[in-house]
């Protein structure tokens, strides 16, 4: 029994070595455009806005984050008229890599000026999340995605650093409205035991989920209105 063992443990080592090297040689030769790897478990290809999220997803979105270029294309491919925008503003409000957005997935959204960075993500939420959500809960799509906007040059409130709005790094969502024409409000409705309420509440969870900052009512009085998502350099969910 115990070389059995010993022989079943060579075979399935040896197998996994073979298939390690089989990977080491053909990822080489698929980025050298000798076949097509799988967009999705590729480590140094941008990600498909429009297909599920998956394992390297999140990795795949940093490329983004990175690569202002690369996330114009990736916004094109997903169906938006994108094209980066020169820099504009001075001192500590320059805006840079921006993109107007006037549009998500299926939701329009007043146009206003944003990081690409911002629009992919808010792209990745409104698809993936929203959407999906609100077919559940409501039996119809978002058509209109209700914000305070990006761009604004000023500090963070109550502080002398500057607020990630400075540089149109962040994005003010105050709510939603549906296909029917119902709003759906952060102000009117956060907290609420009904589907308004549980539609904000997966909203801001699956904000968490795209954003480095998310805050939301429960942060505090500030908020009351609206949800605050930014891709500044620390992470929290509130």
């Amino acid at each position: 029994m115990r070389q059995n063992g010993s022989v079943l443990a060579r075979v399935v080592g040896r197998a996994l070595f073979a298939a390690l090297l089989l990977l080491a040689l053909a990822y080489p030769a698929a980025r050298f455009g000798l076949f097509e790897w799988p967009r999705a478990y590729d480590p140094l290809a941008l990600p498909d806005l429009s297909a599920p999220p998956g394992l390297l997803t999140d990795w795949q979105m940093k490329l983004v984050d990175s690569d202002p270029k690369g996330c114009a294309l990736v916004l094109q491919r997903a169906g938006l008229a994108a094209s980066l925008k020169p820099p504009r503003g001075n001192g500590n409000c320059v805006i840079e890599t921006a993109v107007s957005l006037s549009r998500l997935s299926r939701a329009r959204v007043r146009p206003e000026d944003a990081r690409c960075a911002i629009a992919a993500r808010l792209y990745m939420w409104e698809r993936h999340i929203l959407q999906p959500a609100a077919q559940r809960l409501f039996g119809q799509q978002v058509t209109e995605i209700l914000h305070f906007g990006s761009y604004s040059c000023r500090t963070m409130r109550g502080g002398n650093s500057m607020s990630e709005h400075a540089t149109a790094n962040a994005f003010d969502i105050s709510g939603f409205v549906l296909a029917n024409g119902q709003r759906v409000s952060v102000k009117a409705d956060w907290g609420k035991s009904n589907a308004s309420g549980k539609i904000l509440a997966i909203a801001r969870d699956g904000l968490c989920d795209w954003f480095n900052v998310t805050l939301s009512p429960d942060y505090n009085a500030d908020h009351a209105d609206h949800f605050h998502v930014d891709m500044g350099w620390y992470r929290t969910c509130r």
